[in-house]
């Protein structure tokens, strides 16, 4: 039987051999773009312009989140029964998860833990996508002078500027991109395996080039009269995904903070409407700048949404440019970078988990004048 030690170093030595020294299967930079690319053929998804490949990977991790918690569900076992294997592993992950937030929430830690470790799976797998042999590199064709006529009649409808019928509006995208097809003048040919326009520049490395209509042409790949739109992209490279959980999270924190005390709440951000405040303020005037306090408490809590939303995108969609840009520059380099974002995916969820859990918790302390909470 064939040691474990040995596929991984088969699986080594094939990167290096199909990333670097047969040209054709070598990495090619890809087009790189912050929004998620619509999926050609669903211009029409309901409530959306498309369907996005990034929305597609946000599907699959909700289904493998799905699948882990079918696979893992509690059953009965007699007393000599030991849990073993995958089951085991997970059971000990969760416990030692538990343990730690237990330091941080105390008590409240039974009603705030499955937030905590349901943000943690999902965005961890979320994360982890990108690792994936098939994500971001397999795909559909899409000709690029469809794609710019597609493009510059949403564009028209956005503006104001209507079709008076769905015929209409085919016709429009069809007489553009025959337009846009004409302007890249010169043959087709194979570069970098991408079919690029042959111009009389044939450097592939060099500047990217303009025709007078502002179309790009040369044999720099954006050039490209054809492009690959990818079925799946690591959803947390998409701003949408990040800002949905980033809501998720402070919508929790502010229902903790009314679950548990109630109107009070308000005090965090409204300090005159504690009955005691007035006569506190008498006896210590400094108090008398609590409702300016309150209102930077009150804006950092819209803050946070930025903060999480952008941490989490940032760091994932760098990881993901970076992981292309080093698979075009020197493919086998990317074995220690995998390593390196298996990390990252790793803490970026644990930051936005944890977080999360100590903003509930604070969030459930009293904010009255006179409460040490305040303080």
């Amino acid at each position: 039987m064939i040691k474990k030690r040995y596929i991984i170093l088969l699986c080594v030595v094939g990167m290096i051999v199909f990333g670097t020294v047969i040209a054709f299967t070598k990495p090619v930079l890809p087009f790189i773009q912050v929004p998620g690319e619509v999926l050609p053929g669903t211009e029409g998804f309901p409530l959306g312009n498309g369907l996005t490949n990034t929305f597609v990977a946000t599907v699959l991790t909700w289904i493998i989140i799905a699948l882990l918690a079918l696979g893992l569900r509690a059953r009965k076992r007699s007393a000599e029964e030991v849990p073993t294997g995958f089951y085991n592993f997970f059971e000990m992950l969760v416990e030692g998860f538990y343990g730690f937030a237990e330091r941080i929430a105390g008590p409240k830690v039974r009603s705030l833990f499955p937030y905590f470790m349901t943000f943690t799976l999902i965005i961890l797998v979320a994360n982890w996508m990108e690792l994936v042999p098939g994500v971001d590199s397999i795909g559909i064709w899409e000709y690029k002078p469809h794609f710019y006529a597609v493009q510059l009649a949403n564009d028209l409808e956005r503006e104001g500027i209507p079709f008076e019928s769905e015929l209409e509006r085919e016709e429009f995208i069809h007489e553009q991109e025959e337009f846009f097809a004409e302007q890249r003048l010169g043959d087709l040919r194979v570069n970098n395996n991408l079919l690029i326009l042959a111009t009389a520049n044939e450097d592939p490395t060099a500047p990217l080039e303009y025709t007078e209509e502002g179309l790009p042409e040369g044999t720099n790949p954006e050039a490209a009269q054809w492009t690959i739109v990818p079925f799946v992209r690591a959803a947390a490279t998409d701003l949408n995904f990040t800002v949905a959980f980033a809501l998720v999270s402070m919508f929790m924190v502010q229902y903790y903070g009314f679950k548990h005390l109630g109107l009070g709440y308000l005090h965090k951000f409204f300090p005159f409407l504690d009955k005691g405040w007035r006569g506190v303020v008498g006896k210590q005037p400094i108090k008398a700048m609590d409702p300016v306090v309150g209102l930077l408490e009150l804006v950092s809590e819209i803050s946070k949404i930025l903060s999480f939303s952008f941490r989490l995108f940032g760091n994932i969609f760098a990881g993901q440019v970076l992981l292309f840009v080093m698979a075009f520059i020197l493919p086998v380099a990317n074995i220690a970078f995998f390593g390196l974002e298996f990390f990252v995916g790793l803490i970026q969820a644990l930051v936005f988990a944890l977080l999360s859990l100590i903003f509930m918790v604070q969030a459930t302390h009293s904010h009255s004048v006179g409460d040490e909470g305040h303080h």
